[in-house]
């Protein structure tokens, strides 16, 4: 499904980017430091969509982003209804990504941003 570009298969990369985050937080993440927050900018750099599309996708699913994320307390504190205040301040975003991708994705298509 990776680089279909068929209807829906951008949605369906989406799908699968946050599942892979899902997964990953409920059973490799030691403890809430590497721990990944479900962000637009985390799903756009597993999925390769763009934010706009995952804008859409997120708000679709709002109540499973919120859901998961408040689970480890990722969430906004004062509205944790709001998906756009999730955040991964103070982590290796670049490193959780890639273990994300390698343990749940194959590896593909993880967006390394720093080359």
């Amino acid at each position: 499904m990776w680089g279909d570009k068929k209807k829906g298969g951008l949605e369906e990369n989406i799908r699968r980017s946050f599942l892979a985050i899902c997964n990953y937080n409920d059973t490799l993440a030691t403890g809430n430091n590497d721990r990944l927050a479900v962000t637009n900018l985390a799903l756009s750099q597993l999925s390769g969509a763009n934010r706009g599309i995952i804008g859409k996708w997120v708000e679709q699913h709002r109540d499973e982003v919120v859901s998961h994320n408040a689970k480890y307390g990722m969430g906004n504190k004062k509205d944790p209804t709001s998906t756009e205040t999730y955040f991964n301040k103070g982590k290796d975003v670049e490193r959780l990504l890639k273990l994300v991708s390698d343990n749940f994705l194959d590896g593909y298509p993880f967006l390394n941003t720093s080359e």
